[in-house]
């Protein structure tokens, strides 16, 4: 396997000069895409042509680019030049999601040697190290691999505690709108993820009427059921799962939220993100 040893600027205008021409990426067929490829569509997380995000894509177009692998957003950016901006951006990506050696456990960063495996581009902190991945390609993208799993979830954790927050709204200490006080603390109030205003607040009191006024904001900002697409509001049932508070339509949806938090969080992110958008867009909500 061939390595890559030259440094980020070079990599820049090699990977730039192998698609000038229409046949520079090579475009393989498109099966359904694995959960391997899902975990590297999350970590390069932009399209290196357009920039575009590529979670917003239902099914990127999978490349290559020289012997890497690399994601496009739409099928219009196939014989395009990569952008060398965004190019760049992936390379940062790659390496902060790896964060160390699979070899030696060093840190490393997007200006360090890297050698492509099986279409992955892995950094190193030292050349020797290239052939010992090289000599065993399954662990080292194995130990790669969990690296980028953690980064990935920690990413996401951080997206979806930002619209959590967004949508509590107030402080149920102070009471005080969360984003008037710089960065809002994370606790747990019994199973559920709540935040405060500022340290200041850790291990005060929660008042009751900015609570309830939480539970309010949390089911208009939910607006909907999950599972069965129905209004909801702060008076009906609700089941927490991972932390988050999900208001349901009837009491039997709570079982099907149960049995796949992540799916119906991330359905309610969807769905808080919208009312939000609608909220900003018109100043009211619909």
């Amino acid at each position: 396997m061939k390595s890559l040893t030259t440094n980020l600027i070079t990599a820049f205008i090699a990977a730039l000069l192998l698609v000038s021409s229409s046949h520079a990426q090579e475009t393989e067929k498109q099966p359904n895409l694995t959960d391997n490829d899902r975990l590297q569509i999350a970590v390069q997380k932009i399209c290196p042509v357009s920039g575009g995000e590529l979670a917003t894509i239902k099914e990127p177009i999978k490349v290559k680019v020289g012997e890497q692998i690399a994601y496009l957003c739409c099928k219009g950016c196939q014989d395009k030049k990569l952008d060398a901006k965004h190019w760049g951006t992936i390379q940062q990506r790659i390496s902060a999601a790896q964060g160390i050696c699979p070899i030696m456990e060093k840190p490393v960063d997007a200006t360090m040697k890297s050698t492509v495996v099986n279409g992955q581009q892995v950094f190193v902190c030292c050349p020797p190290c290239i052939p010992k991945i090289e000599a065993d390609v399954e662990g080292s993208l194995k130990k790669v691999n969990s690296y980028y799993a953690a980064f990935t979830a920690k990413e996401r954790q951080a997206a979806s505690d930002k619209i959590h927050a967004s949508a509590q709204g107030i402080c149920p200490v102070t009471g005080k709108e969360l984003d008037s006080m710089g960065e809002f603390v994370k606790v747990k109030v019994g199973e559920e993820v709540s935040f405060l205003c500022c340290k200041g607040c850790v291990g005060q009191k929660i008042k009751a009427e900015h609570w309830k006024t939480i539970q309010t904001n949390l089911a208009t900002a939910q607006k909907i059921c999950p599972v069965m697409e129905q209004p909801v509001d702060a008076t009906m049932k609700s089941t927490v799962v991972n932390g988050r508070k999900i208001f349901v339509c009837c009491p039997p949806c709570i079982p099907k939220i149960q049995a796949d938090p992540l799916k119906f969080i991330d359905k309610l992110n969807a769905q808080i993100t919208k009312t939000e958008s609608t909220r900003n867009e018109s100043g009211r909500l619909e």
